[in-house]
């Protein structure tokens, strides 16, 4: 039976016996400590397409896990999608979420998202870019008052 070593395995313990590597990931890269920022925001039912909706601001150097991240909701109204990511990047996170009833949506499953292996990838929070937010991306007939929770995983320690 074969025996296989990922990536990081392999410059943790050495490859073929040589030392461990000298670009060893830093803690945050491999493990951590999973963190949540529990986000609420009541729609104003005047969002329209372009706006954006700050959600939270993580310091510099934070790792996001995308694949860990959702969108929980009550029924927004008649259409809602929204993107996620930060100043370099608006749709890094979540790109095409499509919130037309109450129900959770992940950042990478939702049904108008085309998952690819980029979004389950931790992204690291550049200066610049520690704050996060939503970009509406279609808007119509929206319920005002009508409640949002966004859950954004990270690691930063």
């Amino acid at each position: 039976m074969a025996t296989f070593n990922s990536v990081k395995y392999g410059n943790q313990i050495g490859s073929a016996g040589a030392s461990p590597a000298s670009t060893y990931p830093i803690a945050k890269v491999i493990t951590g400590k999973v963190r949540y920022a529990l986000i609420e925001y009541a729609l104003a039912a005047t969002e329209a397409a372009a706006d954006t909706i700050n959600l939270v601001k993580l310091k510099a150097g934070a790792r996001v896990i995308p694949s860990l991240c959702r969108i929980v909701c009550e029924d927004p109204g008649t259409a809602l999608s929204l993107d996620v990511g930060f100043a370099s990047n608006p749709d890094a996170l979540c790109d095409g979420a499509a919130l037309t009833t109450a129900h959770d949506v992940s950042f990478t499953g939702a049904a108008s998202v085309t998952a690819v292996a980029a979004q389950y990838v931790p992204v690291d929070i550049a200066a610049g870019d520690e704050v996060i937010y939503a970009t509406v991306t279609v808007a119509t007939s929206l319920t005002a008052a009508a409640k949002l929770l966004f859950l954004i995983a990270y690691v930063d320690e």
